[in-house]
């Protein structure tokens, strides 16, 4: 029997040999999903060796292929047993193998009886992405690096896997420029709770836009990973959470799937989707000197012959309104017929000019500023960004610069975001009140801590207290949502809310509405109905505990009334305390601040 066969090199070796000339592989196929469009976007192939034996596993059976010499035959046949079972199956999208380098220095792929075998097969080259194997050992001047160019050319898609292992893989995607990038499991594990590594895929998502490539997250276990890779920007994912490796995989999008990547997660690195980045922009934005609509087309192209390294012109009419941009190649692809300089040299540069350009308000979010880089066409990219102050000319912004802007605000977030809600931390909070009351505008906040929640968390366990601290941060994010608001995560069970719109003691009463409706979730009947539940106090002695609830401690801050967020969390720490002394769920608003505590009066009516 196949189960039977013994470990001992020399039997391996003859059982190798019988699985190359009998064909004695399995495949199984994983779906990798796009987690934007919620569509199955391809399978990677995975090859099985005969089921029970010691080279059922792919290392196995690789490492025996491996010290026989015979490599590249045994990938050409898990290759050929792949095509037939994907192609038998007629599964959607594309297919994903994993290739040695042997295959590659023997010009498998590019051999005509290959190519003819994918065309018996209705296979397109274009439908299989190679996976490049020990990809760190595929050098330069190599007949495997020349052959993975050749393909590429061919029309078959290729990438690299196991993305942040070694600088090799980096090198690699730098001369070969593949079309996917799949992020090593081990980035991927435990992503949730881990800032660092949040940053690290964040950092490759940015790369990878500049190398127009794809990223695919592998191994992804845990519906909190999966959605976390989703709200960072990750395109696609593969992993047991989704659907484990199977002889006949689904052929569309689950409906577990959807639950699970439409489900509400707090919103990633809140600081950098609602701080302002006026000062940045303004010092990166270029003072290039506009023109008049009115001015000659005439005197623009001879300013672009002046100036060499000039890109785009902006235009802004006699009240300083910024209305379009005269990009250096867009004005010579339109001109670059004979004659047509001589037509329109005299006519107003307002007639060539584009209007549909990049804007960027300075007062704009991060949030918005990466959407507006999401949206930007190739002649956005080489016609810059129109910088304005209330749709007034300030400046011309690079595009490059732009993303760059971004990055690094998303990087400085990460590194101070709480690793269980993403929420920005302490550093990040602080520095908000700081820009707050630096720019004199009067806003509230409010300290917002549970209760009871300790001994929730000995009784229950972490994990669930994990989920308690994150339903009061979804229903914070779901109350708090306008620009005006910001939310961050002083630590445990312990959030900050500051907000510049109206509103706010309705608001911060409808949090506590919320959260005390919803929280009754994590309690049978009996335990609602006896409004508690019994554990062991700090002494180890039998007590009754109320159900969590919510205490809020709200600071009206009038314009000029304090002079750093230190003055402000000492009066937050004392009104919490307050709040925290009424039964309940409860709120408590500092009244001694008359002025303000009128304004909010008027604006709860």
């Amino acid at each position: 029997m196949l189960s039977l066969i013994d470990s001992n090199p020399g039997y391996q070796a003859i059982f190798l040999q019988r699985i190359l000339r009998e064909g004695l592989l399995r495949v199984e196929f994983q779906p990798i999903v796009d987690l934007r469009g919620r569509s199955i976007h391809a399978y990677e192939a995975l090859i099985r060796g005969p089921q029970g034996s010691t080279l059922e596993r792919p290392h196995a059976l690789f490492a025996a292929a491996r010290g026989a010499h015979r490599l590249a035959e045994l990938d050409a046949l898990c290759v050929h047993t792949s095509l037939h079972a994907f192609a038998r199956q007629q599964l959607p999208g594309l297919l994903f193998l994993n290739i040695t380098r042997a295959l590659f220095d023997c010009g498998w792929f590019s051999q005509p009886q290959t190519l003819d075998l994918l065309q018996r097969l209705h296979l397109e080259p274009s439908r299989l992405v190679l996976e490049l194997l020990e990809s760190d050992e595929l050098l330069e001047q190599t007949r495997g690096f020349d052959e993975a160019q050749n393909l590429h050319r061919l029309g078959y898609g290729l990438a690299l896997d196991d993305l942040g292992q070694g600088f090799g893989r980096f090198t690699l995607w730098q001369r070969l420029h593949p079309r996917y990038l799949k992020i090593d499991r081990a980035f991927c594990s435990n992503l949730s709770s881990d800032s660092l590594k949040i940053a690290f895929i964040r950092s490759m998502l940015l790369m990878a836009e500049a190398s127009q490539s794809w990223v695919i997250a592998e191994g992804v276990e845990t519906e909190r990973d999966l959605r976390v890779l989703r709200d960072i920007g990750v395109q696609m994912a593969q992993g047991y959470v989704l659907e484990a490796p199977s002889a006949e995989p689904s052929r569309d999008v689950r409906t577990a799937w959807h639950h699970c990547l439409d489900a509400e997660q707090p919103q990633p690195y809140a600081l950098a989707s609602r701080g302002s980045i006026e000062q940045s922009v303004l010092a990166l934005a270029r003072p290039i000197p506009a023109v008049s609509p009115a001015c000659k087309l005439e005197e623009v192209l001879r300013r672009f012959d002046r100036q060499p390294d000039l890109m785009s012109v902006p235009v802004v009419d006699a009240t300083g309104r910024a209305l379009g941009i005269i990009n250096r190649y867009v004005l010579a692809d339109r001109l670059w017929r004979p004659h047509v300089r001589d037509l329109f040299g005299n006519k107003p540069c307002s007639q060539v000019m584009s209007a549909d350009v990049l804007r960027l308000d300075i007062k704009s979010s991060l949030h918005q500023a990466s959407n507006l880089i999401a949206d930007a066409s190739f002649r956005h990219a080489t016609e810059g960004v129109l910088v304005t102050d209330q749709g007034l000319f300030r400046g011309l912004l690079l595009v490059g610069d732009l993303l760059r802007l971004v990055s690094e605000f998303q990087m400085r977030a990460a590194r101070y975001a709480n690793p269980l809600t993403l929420l920005p931390g302490n550093v990040p909070i602080n520095e908000q009140i700081d820009r707050l009351l630096a720019a004199g505008t009067p806003f509230v906040a409010a300290y917002c801590d549970l209760d009871h929640f300790k001994p929730f968390n000995d009784k229950f366990g972490y994990r669930m207290g994990d989920e308690v601290i994150l339903l009061l941060a979804s229903v914070l994010q779901a109350v708090f949502c306008t620009d005006g608001d910001f939310i961050g995560h002083i630590g445990g069970d312990d959030f900050m809310v500051l907000t510049t719109a109206a509103g706010a003691p309705a608001r911060l009463q409808q949090v506590l509405d919320r959260f005390g409706a919803d929280v009754l979730r994590f309690f049978d009947q009996a335990t609602q109905r006896a409004g508690g539940y019994e554990a062991e106090n700090r002494r180890g002695e039998p007590q009754f505990f109320p159900l969590p609830s919510l205490s809020i401690g709200a600071l009206p801050v009038p314009a000029q009334a304090f002079e750093s967020h230190r003055d402000i969390a000492a009066l937050l720490v004392e009104l919490k305390k307050t709040a925290k002394q009424i039964p309940g769920n409860a709120l408590f608003i500092d009244r001694r601040h008359y002025a303000a505590d009128q304004q909010l009066r008027q604006a709860a009516r």
